[in-house]
């Protein structure tokens, strides 16, 4: 994929919100690039997916109001820690499954959950 992943900021009512759920949802999901939490109720995330499609997405993780709304990274400011700011110029990497030899050495198991990480960038 040539293009980048836009920038998007979550934020929603805290009634009912099962945020082990919604943070393992962002943390697993190829759907989402990378995702950022410093601020409580509010969740930025990189995806190549519009706002709607991940309005649809984020949903169930939502009995009441949400918002998904794009940000320019190029206009933004406030009052952070360093590496919060960092993030959102940050080239991140597409998530990617081990080969299916992995998984046949494995045992046809499942795979641990930090296998889903992101790998680190290939080296020139």
């Amino acid at each position: 994929m040539n293009e980048k992943p836009k920038t998007y900021i979550i934020n929603f009512y805290a009634a009912d919100v099962n945020l082990w759920a919604l943070t393992r949802y962002l943390h697993d999901s190829r759907d989402i690039v990378a995702y950022w939490n410093y601020i409580p109720l509010v969740y930025c995330i990189k995806s190549y997916l519009s706002a709607a499609e991940l309005a649809t997405k984020l949903q169930p993780y939502f009995p009441h109001g949400f918002m998904v709304a794009e940000i320019n990274p190029g206009n933004i400011n406030g009052i952070l820690p360093e590496e919060a700011w960092t993030w959102f110029y940050m080239e991140h990497h597409e998530k990617h499954e081990l080969p299916s030899l992995a998984a046949a050495l494995l045992g046809g198991a499942e795979l641990p959950p930090w296998s889903r990480l992101p790998l680190p960038p290939k080296k020139p």
